[in-house]
């Protein structure tokens, strides 16, 4: 069993896009280049983010490795789509970042990619993704079957962040 402290040091693969033949339900969700926020809200009468966790933690080693800092705030979210859970994301934003972009501290219940999206200076990196294993427990809700999820670096105003994003079975019902 593995829970999101660990999401990135699972067992699983991280693949580029280009290497894979994805699943055709899953490659719309999975390969799209805009805000997932947006397309979420495009196939739902209702939509809400709820704010699973929030706070200040020692990053990955390969993050401080990569970003040559310690520590960085950590935010779980829930994208529920008409009373359905369908994205469980979570996103590592480096101290630099946060000073420096001092309104992504204080995101609350608005969604990441709204605010990030706005901005002209967003740079994405390559789409990873990954099928992750049974057994992987996430708060709120519990153990989950297999899994597919993607990761991607991002820069806004030239600061770093990592957003991963787990596609659960209500995503793929919309």
């Amino acid at each position: 069993m593995h829970s999101t402290d660990s999401l990135f040091q699972l067992q699983a693969t991280w693949q580029n896009v280009q290497q894979l033949q994805l699943p055709d339900a899953v490659e719309p969700w999975l390969l799209g280049q805009g805000s997932l926020t947006a397309q979420l809200k495009s196939h739902c009468q209702s939509f809400r983010l709820e704010l699973v966790a929030e706070h200040w933690q020692a990053l990955p080693l390969f993050l401080q490795q990569q970003w040559r800092q310690a520590e960085g705030l950590k935010r779980d979210v829930i994208l529920w789509c008409d009373q359905q859970p369908c994205v469980y994301a979570q996103s590592w934003l480096p101290e630099s970042t946060l000073e420096k972009m001092e309104p992504l501290a204080r995101l609350g219940s608005q969604p990441l990619g709204e605010y990030i999206f706005q901005h002209a200076s967003l740079e994405r990196g390559a789409i990873e993704v990954a099928l992750l294993e049974d057994g992987l427990i996430l708060p709120v809700l519990g153990e989950q079957k297999q899994l597919w999820a993607r990761r991607s670096f991002f820069s806004v105003q030239q600061q770093p962040l990592l957003v991963q994003e787990i596609f659960l079975p209500g995503v793929f019902q919309l």
